[in-house]
Protein backbone atom coordinates (compact mmCIF):
# COMPACT_ATOMS: atom_id res chain seq x y z
CA UNK A 1 0.00 0.00 0.00
CA UNK A 2 1.36 3.42 -0.84
CA UNK A 3 0.38 5.96 1.77
CA UNK A 4 1.27 9.65 1.64
CA UNK A 5 1.57 11.34 5.01
CA UNK A 6 1.23 15.09 5.29
CA UNK A 7 3.72 16.92 7.49
CA UNK A 8 1.33 17.32 10.42
CA UNK A 9 0.89 13.56 10.66
CA UNK A 10 4.61 12.99 10.24
CA UNK A 11 5.37 15.36 13.12
CA UNK A 12 3.01 13.46 15.42
CA UNK A 13 5.27 10.42 15.03
CA UNK A 14 8.24 12.25 16.53
CA UNK A 15 6.58 14.43 19.18
CA UNK A 16 4.14 13.87 22.03
CA UNK A 17 1.35 15.97 20.56
CA UNK A 18 -2.31 15.07 20.98
CA UNK A 19 -3.03 12.30 18.52
CA UNK A 20 0.56 10.99 18.49
CA UNK A 21 -0.36 7.53 19.80
CA UNK A 22 -3.17 7.17 17.23
CA UNK A 23 -0.80 8.16 14.43
CA UNK A 24 1.87 5.74 15.66
CA UNK A 25 -0.69 2.90 15.65
CA UNK A 26 -1.87 3.88 12.14
CA UNK A 27 1.68 3.89 10.78
CA UNK A 28 2.61 0.64 12.54
CA UNK A 29 -0.46 -1.07 11.06
CA UNK A 30 0.67 -0.21 7.52
CA UNK A 31 4.14 -1.69 7.98
CA UNK A 32 5.74 0.35 5.21
CA UNK A 33 8.49 2.94 5.12
CA UNK A 34 7.22 6.49 5.04
CA UNK A 35 8.24 8.36 1.93
CA UNK A 36 9.07 12.01 2.50
CA UNK A 37 10.27 14.78 0.24
CA UNK A 38 12.35 17.85 0.81
CA UNK A 39 9.03 19.67 1.38
CA UNK A 40 8.28 17.45 4.39
CA UNK A 41 11.77 17.89 5.76
CA UNK A 42 11.70 21.68 5.49
CA UNK A 43 8.21 21.87 6.98
CA UNK A 44 9.23 19.64 9.91
CA UNK A 45 12.17 21.85 10.79
CA UNK A 46 10.08 25.00 10.45
CA UNK A 47 7.13 23.63 12.44
CA UNK A 48 9.35 22.40 15.27
CA UNK A 49 11.13 25.74 15.50
CA UNK A 50 7.77 27.55 15.39
CA UNK A 51 6.56 25.43 18.34
CA UNK A 52 9.70 26.52 20.15
CA UNK A 53 9.08 30.18 19.27
CA UNK A 54 5.50 29.95 20.54
CA UNK A 55 6.62 28.37 23.81
CA UNK A 56 4.86 25.08 22.95
CA UNK A 57 8.13 23.14 23.18
CA UNK A 58 11.62 23.62 24.46
CA UNK A 59 14.78 23.78 22.39
CA UNK A 60 15.68 20.35 23.77
CA UNK A 61 12.32 18.89 22.65
CA UNK A 62 12.72 20.31 19.15
CA UNK A 63 16.29 19.03 18.95
CA UNK A 64 15.15 15.57 20.11
CA UNK A 65 12.38 15.43 17.48
CA UNK A 66 14.81 16.46 14.73
CA UNK A 67 17.28 13.83 15.93
CA UNK A 68 14.53 11.18 15.82
CA UNK A 69 13.67 12.19 12.25
CA UNK A 70 17.36 12.04 11.25
CA UNK A 71 17.64 8.61 12.88
CA UNK A 72 14.54 7.34 11.08
CA UNK A 73 16.04 8.51 7.78
CA UNK A 74 19.28 6.65 8.55
CA UNK A 75 17.37 3.52 9.61
CA UNK A 76 15.14 3.58 6.53
CA UNK A 77 11.77 3.89 8.26
CA UNK A 78 11.65 7.32 6.61
CA UNK A 79 12.81 7.41 2.99
CA UNK A 80 13.63 10.56 1.08
CA UNK A 81 12.05 10.52 -2.36
CA UNK A 82 12.65 12.77 -5.30
CA UNK A 83 9.84 14.95 -6.53
CA UNK A 84 9.75 16.54 -9.95
CA UNK A 85 8.97 20.01 -8.64
CA UNK A 86 8.05 21.49 -12.00
CA UNK A 87 5.48 18.74 -12.49
CA UNK A 88 4.26 19.05 -8.88
CA UNK A 89 3.76 22.82 -9.18
CA UNK A 90 1.95 22.36 -12.49
CA UNK A 91 -0.43 19.82 -10.91
CA UNK A 92 -0.79 22.12 -7.89
CA UNK A 93 -1.87 24.97 -10.15
CA UNK A 94 -4.35 22.75 -12.01
CA UNK A 95 -5.95 21.52 -8.78
CA UNK A 96 -6.03 25.03 -7.35
CA UNK A 97 -7.86 26.22 -10.44
CA UNK A 98 -10.36 23.36 -10.50
CA UNK A 99 -10.83 22.31 -6.85
CA UNK A 100 -9.71 25.01 -4.40
CA UNK A 101 -13.05 26.83 -4.47
CA UNK A 102 -14.85 23.59 -3.60
CA UNK A 103 -12.43 22.39 -0.91
CA UNK A 104 -10.85 25.52 0.54
CA UNK A 105 -7.43 24.00 -0.14
CA UNK A 106 -4.50 26.37 0.19
CA UNK A 107 -1.27 26.26 -1.80
CA UNK A 108 0.67 23.92 0.50
CA UNK A 109 -2.38 21.65 0.86
CA UNK A 110 -2.58 21.42 -2.91
CA UNK A 111 1.17 20.95 -3.29
CA UNK A 112 1.12 17.99 -0.87
CA UNK A 113 -1.72 16.37 -2.81
CA UNK A 114 0.16 17.00 -6.08
CA UNK A 115 3.22 15.29 -4.60
CA UNK A 116 1.10 12.36 -3.44
CA UNK A 117 -0.28 11.92 -6.95
CA UNK A 118 3.21 12.11 -8.45
CA UNK A 119 4.42 9.46 -5.98
CA UNK A 120 1.45 7.24 -6.94
CA UNK A 121 -0.03 7.19 -3.45
CA UNK A 122 -3.31 5.35 -3.06
CA UNK A 123 -3.90 6.59 0.50
CA UNK A 124 -3.57 10.09 1.92
CA UNK A 125 -3.17 10.56 5.68
CA UNK A 126 -3.81 13.98 7.16
CA UNK A 127 -5.70 15.69 9.94
CA UNK A 128 -6.24 18.76 7.75
CA UNK A 129 -9.83 18.83 6.53
CA UNK A 130 -8.95 20.79 3.38
CA UNK A 131 -6.24 18.35 2.36
CA UNK A 132 -8.54 15.43 3.07
CA UNK A 133 -11.30 16.95 0.92
CA UNK A 134 -8.90 17.68 -1.93
CA UNK A 135 -7.17 14.27 -1.83
CA UNK A 136 -10.56 12.56 -1.76
CA UNK A 137 -11.58 14.38 -4.94
CA UNK A 138 -8.52 12.96 -6.71
CA UNK A 139 -9.59 9.40 -5.94
CA UNK A 140 -7.20 8.63 -3.12
CA UNK A 141 -8.53 6.91 -0.02
CA UNK A 142 -8.23 9.43 2.79
CA UNK A 143 -7.61 8.92 6.49
CA UNK A 144 -7.40 11.12 9.55
CA UNK A 145 -5.53 8.89 11.99
CA UNK A 146 -6.22 11.39 14.79
CA UNK A 147 -10.00 11.24 14.41
CA UNK A 148 -11.88 9.28 17.07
Amino acid sequence: MKTYYDTGILLKLYTTDPGSSAVQAFVHERREPIRISSLHHAECVSALRLKQFRGESTAAQSKKALALIAGALRAGSLRMVAVDWEQAWSRCWEMSESLAAATGARTLDTLHVACAIQLEAVEFASSDKRQIALAGKTGMEVFDPTAP
